[in-house]
């Protein structure tokens, strides 16, 4: 439910521009769905907590609340967006010792939950996207200790990308393309950030368009791997692609 709740908040962020009366109801919906989710996921893990049981798409609720911050700023909400998205950070800043934690010391994931592991990449990127959006003028102090973050966590899930794509294709392999795409969409943001402020880094256009190249290729992958799914008839096999041998 959080992807689906924050695929609406970041679609209102495009809607606010072309349809602004279709664009607000919606977020609003989709704002109160993704709290809702929110409380009722945390009520019933923290009722059996165990630390094993945290996995990266922990992130998605508190973290990918802050995708309401983009389309809020546009609806005239500076406050709340604000508030939103120095809340999100914040709660990101605490949750990802804990998440690495556990991933330390308490074992390897499930096979079948092994794809969130590019979640890893989402929260950070999100988060430094939504901060650049709602601070006209960011702290340089933040906004490289986001980006140093989410360019090393960005590399780090590439490298897992090597093994979880040789996995057979399954549902939760659709993990990979969100993270992949806000990465990019985080880059381009700072890019045009440093254009402005600090032109030395202008390179990091390049970095970006890099990530853009491999979010294309993972969400045309996804997508061939779901009609291969649906219709196994279809004469490919994504999977494939990348199995040994």
């Amino acid at each position: 439910m959080a992807p689906m709740s924050m695929a609406l908040l970041m679609l209102c962020d495009y809607l606010a521009v072309a349809s602004p009366l279709i664009a607000y109801p919606l977020w609003f919906l989709a704002l109160g769905l993704h709290i809702t989710m929110m409380v009722l996921f945390f009520s019933f893990q923290l009722m059996k907590f165990r630390i094993s049981n945290i996995v990266p798409s922990w992130f998605l609720y508190p973290v990918g609340l802050i995708s309401s911050s983009l389309a809020g700023s546009q609806f005239g909400h500076t406050v709340f967006s604000g508030t939103i998205a120095m809340v999100c950070i914040g709660i990101y800043f605490f949750m990802l010792p804990v998440v690495l934690y556990r991933l330390v010391f308490f074992g390897t994931l499930p096979r079948s939950a092994r794809p969130t592991l590019a979640i890893m990449a989402a929260p950070v990127n999100l988060s430094l996207a939504a901060y650049l959006v709602n601070f006209p003028a960011p702290d340089l102090i933040l906004t490289g200790a986001l980006a140093g973050i989410g360019i090393t966590m960005t590399l780090l899930v590439y490298l897992c990308y090597f093994r979880l794509l040789r996995l057979k294709f399954q549902p939760s392999i659709a993990a990979v393309t969100f993270p992949s795409v806000i990465s990019a969409i985080a880059m381009y943001r700072l890019t045009a950030f440093f254009a402005q402020s600090q032109p030395n880094w202008i390179w990091l256009h390049d970095f970006g368009f890099f990530e853009l190249s491999i979010a294309t290729f993972l969400v045309l992958w996804v997508s061939a791997g779901y009609l291969k799914m649906y219709w196994p008839n279809a004469p490919y096999s994504p999977e494939k692609i990348f199995k040994k041998g």
